[in-house]
């Protein structure tokens, strides 16, 4: 499609000059008097004409100002009350014009003027979009933005001193510009895992806008197959036609065409434009789009590793983000190989084996190290604590002797290396000497997203020897090696998740039930972790003990920890937002209330606590015994000392007495008391000596009694305190009392 000067005056355009007229036949008429200009500010089209007539005095018309978009001058001339015509303009290039009578001292006494002309610009084509103007189904506000937001002065035909690239513009070129809907940006920040914020601000955005602009004007019929167009960022753009004839843009395809402007025009496309050369949007782009990556690609996705590859902590600084990323990419062939070295049956076994997230992250470093940054002997830690030991021969790098075979795929968020092989692993001993525990992760319900981020961690004396999670929906196993004399902690890490539908099992050697969790989807209670169980049968004397932890302000004991002992025995080292992982966030979410089991021996149990950082008054814990009686209660871990020394939870029974005869269990009810608490247990005449010590260990109150007596405390203040019993067979009893 050409183009006529009365459609969009590219031709008055391009000769950037305006045409001075004898007649004064005109749009616009402005008069001169003594030292005046009536009007002496107008508005016009372009292509209009300005006609100026001299009424009285000697004047002249200097519109030569340097800013002006073209120069125009009329000759001095003598006025009269007739009116003596000087001449018309006409005004082809918009802008703004400054013009005056240069005789004498005329420009000093007020004898000057202004001249707007308008016209229908790219800049105002592109504001139209923003406000909806886009052609129906062809919506592109998004882009328009953009493009105004960089190139605005450009757009408006007037210089951009911040243009620079391949093809230098001075605002006076006549331009194409592809505009990609807004469903297609919306795509792209998907793809790259940005908001429309974060996007815009991209760090290329400029030459991205400039692939978009080509220098010229190409109306739809112009467009052919096979056309090819040099753009303002350098590349160029191939036209070819689908089967329609429909024009399209490097495979994208034209929706809107022909939206006219006098200094070029718009067609919009429904994908963005993409120059070659440039990094892929994230790691993860570049192995989901490879055709050599089709295992890991899974692998990925079965371990949930995807959208952590798809971070962009260097696009994206307003929200955390795991990574940069430097990805060791094994290629299909390598992971078919892998699999016949280490005798799995297929790499699908090797998807579905319990290592296979160890084996993805001894190939994810965080950081970004391209091989220019590589060198002999380099080492990288990894994502699961190993490091990468990097070997250089001239040209060539391996990673613990697997040879990267293309190095340098670069990301936004990091650098993939391609790998021929996998690298070597270190697959732990199938059983130790008490043979292998089975645990067993369920998700209730449809949940079609497994545990959804939560996580089931394995310690053996407090080494982390294994960590789970479920991915989708039902049911996985996997088994763990224990050892005689070891202590296992299995900890849920919540995630993203509350964990009302996830519970777990443990199994030993035998197939026999150690443990089940108790979530539930009915209260939103996540599945209580257990410490302290003992493999090779080692049941304790005492049994399962719940802790439960309070926290009225929601912020879950943050930074608080509590270890419990038996006797002598660590049973428990249990920690609040654990980053297990190491990447420096917290694995495991806030919460309000929640329970772990402990085992202990019969004997004295200490509970040493460390108060969290934040509001420690709101924050308590209260224990129940193996038959879920609460046997002690702290609400107040600001007030006296957090911890809990030398209590009985279950006591050894004494010789000669058995069965129902068996002494019951002393306690004191209520407890925590405001007021007097009530032994319980006591034999109705025993006779009772109690001695009371605050937590610095000093004796605060002494009483004696018989049977199940009140304790006057009424006077001590809130705090913990030791209440010793001593009984009159020289027996003595320990129990803690809570005064509110």
């Amino acid at each position: 499609m050409k183009f006529s000067v009365a459609c969009c005056s590219f031709l008055s355009l391009l000769l950037s000059s305006s045409v001075v007229q004898a007649q004064c036949e005109a749009d616009v008429t402005i008069y001169l008097t003594d030292f005046m200009f009536t009007p002496n500010a107008v508005t016009i089209e372009i292509g209009q004409t300005v006609a100026f007539v001299n009424a009285e005095g000697i004047h002249n018309v200097d519109g030569t100002a340097p800013n002006n978009p073209a120069s125009f001058f009329l000759d001095e001339t003598q006025g009269d009350i007739q009116g003596v015509c000087m001449g018309t303009v006409t005004f082809d290039v918009p802008g703004i014009y400054t013009f005056e009578s240069s005789v004498g001292v005329q420009p000093e006494l007020g004898m000057t003027g202004t001249i707007v002309v308008d016209a229908v610009t790219l800049s105002d084509q592109l504001a139209a979009l923003t406000q909806g103007g886009a052609p129906e189904g062809a919506q592109a506000w998004q882009s328009g933005w953009a493009f105004n937001s960089y190139f605005s002065s450009t757009f408006s035909g007037q210089p951009n001193e911040g243009w620079t690239g391949d093809v230098d513009l001075d605002g006076n070129e006549p331009l194409t510009v592809f505009v990609p809907t807004d469903a297609a940006i919306e795509a792209l920040m998907e793809r790259f895992n940005l908001s429309q914020f974060d996007m815009l601000a991209f760090v290329d955005m400029v030459p991205a806008l400039k692939y978009h602009i080509v220098p010229g004007v190409f109306g739809a019929e112009e467009l052919s197959d096979g056309l090819t167009l040099t753009t303002t960022e350098g590349s160029s753009l191939t036209i070819t036609t689908d089967d329609s004839g429909a024009p399209l843009i490097d495979e994208s395809l034209v929706i809107a065409s022909d939206i006219l402007a006098y200094n070029g025009v718009i067609h919009i496309i429904d994908q963005v434009l993409a120059p070659a050369g440039y990094p892929a949007p994230t790691t993860w782009d570049i192995i989901a789009n490879s055709p050599n990556h089709t295992v890991l690609k899974q692998a990925l996705i079965n371990e949930g590793l995807v959208e952590t590859l798809r971070g962009q902590p260097i696009l994206n600084d307003n929200e955390p983000a795991e990574g940069p990323f430097t990805v060791f990419a094994p290629t299909d062939d390598a992971w078919f190989a892998f699999a016949e070295t280490y005798g799995f049956g297929s790499v699908n076994d090797i998807l579905a084996s319990q290592f296979i997230d160890d084996i993805l992250l001894a190939h994810l470093v965080e950081g970004t190290y391209e091989t220019a940054a590589l060198s002999n002997g380099t080492g990288l830690p990894t994502y699961n604590n190993e490091i990468i030991t990097i070997t250089a021969t001239g040209s060539e790098f391996a990673a613990n002797t697997a040879p990267i075979a293309q190095p340098d795929l670069l990301a936004y968020n990091g650098v993939v290396h391609v790998l021929d092989e996998v690298m070597p692993f270190s697959f732990p001993p199938a059983e130790g000497t008490c043979g292998a525990w089975t645990l067993n992760l369920t998700a209730g319900g449809a949940q079609s997203n497994g545990w959804d981020g939560a996580s089931l961690h394995v310690f053996a004396d407090g080494t982390l020897i294994a960590s789970e999670t479920l991915i989708s929906g039902g049911s996985e196993s996997f088994s763990v090696p224990v050892d005689s004399g070891s202590r296992i902690d299995v900890v849920y890490a919540g995630g993203n998740s509350s964990g009302g539908n996830h519970n777990f099992s443990v199994l030993d050697a035998n197939n026999e039930l150690i443990y089940s969790s108790n979530g539930s989807v009915a209260t939103n209670t996540p599945p209580a972790s257990v410490y302290g169980l003992k493999p090779c049968g080692e049941a304790p004397t005492c049994g399962l003990v719940e802790i439960e932890f309070t926290d009225n302000s929601g912020d879950g004991w943050y930074g608080g920890s509590m270890s419990v002992y038996s006797g002598p025995n660590l049973e428990a080292n249990i920690l609040f937002n654990p980053d297990f992982n190491g990447d420096g966030f917290a694995d495991e979410d806030f919460f309000s209330q929640r329970s772990v089991y402990v085992t202990v021996d019969e004997g004295e149990i200490d509970f040493l606590v460390n108060a969290p950082f934040l509001f420690p008054a709101e924050c308590g814990y209260a224990v129940k015994n193996p038959g879920g009686d609460v046997v002690l209660e702290v609400t107040n871990l600001a007030s006296g000392s957090p911890s809990t020394l030398n209590f009985e939870i279950c006591a050894t029974t004494p010789s000669g007495i058995d069965g129902p005869e068996a002494t019951p269990a002393i306690s004191l009810f209520p407890n925590p008391a405001a007021g007097s608490p009530r032994l319980q247990g006591m034999a109705p005449l025993e006779t009772w000596q109690a001695t009371l010590t605050n937590t610095a260990g000093q004796i605060v109150f002494e009483q004696r009694g018989v049977g199940n007596q009140e304790l006057n405390v009424q006077g001590l203040p809130a705090g913990l305190y030791n209440v010793q019993l001593q009984l009159t067979d020289s027996r003595t009893h320990n129990l803690r009392l809570v005064r509110e």
